[in-house]
């Protein structure tokens, strides 16, 4: 009897989250990063791949073109001529199946190419980006910090 009522009382708490309505959803980075982050991004990356963290094609599909930015960047991105979204679907397709460590990595290796010399692109400045393209994504922060070692599935993170 004990042991029914044991088992019982760990169903019930177990299901306690989708009765109350929780989200499950993994958290792996603080809303202070998300919003340092999108900071950053607009001083920076921003400036190729867009505010809206959609990237620019070389197509009219309403999305800037590649053309519309300076001669240089647009000889450093060369062909296909275009700049890769850094958030939605086709961002999701594309990274969903790493690490949210491995995306900080990513990111800082191109962040850093000393084509770029964006200024203050720290290391902490690289993971709130991330950060920030995450929360773009559709994932949400919470209260631990997205670290370079966050070993949690990109994908996992956006309900």
């Amino acid at each position: 009897m004990f042991r029914v009522l044991v088992l019982s009382l760990l169903v019930i708490a177990g299901c306690l989250p989708l009765v109350m309505g929780q989200d499950s959803t993994p958290r792996v980075f603080t809303a202070a990063q998300a919003e340092a982050g999108r900071k950053a991004y607009e001083n920076s990356c921003g400036k190729c791949h867009t505010y809206n963290l959609l990237g620019r094609t070389s197509k009219e599909d309403g999305i800037p073109p590649v053309s519309s930015l300076p001669a240089s960047y647009q000889q450093f991105i060369g062909t296909p001529n275009r700049v890769p979204p850094l958030a939605g679907k086709a961002f999701l397709s594309r990274w969903g199946q790493k690490t949210a460590g491995q995306l900080v990595l990513r990111f800082d290796e191109t962040a850093k190419d000393p084509f770029f010399q964006f200024e203050g692109m720290t290391d902490d400045a690289v993971v709130n980006i991330t950060a920030y393209a995450l929360q773009v994504s559709g994932a949400k922060p919470g209260s631990e910090p997205l670290t370079r070692s966050t070993s949690t599935v990109v994908n996992s993170l956006v309900p």
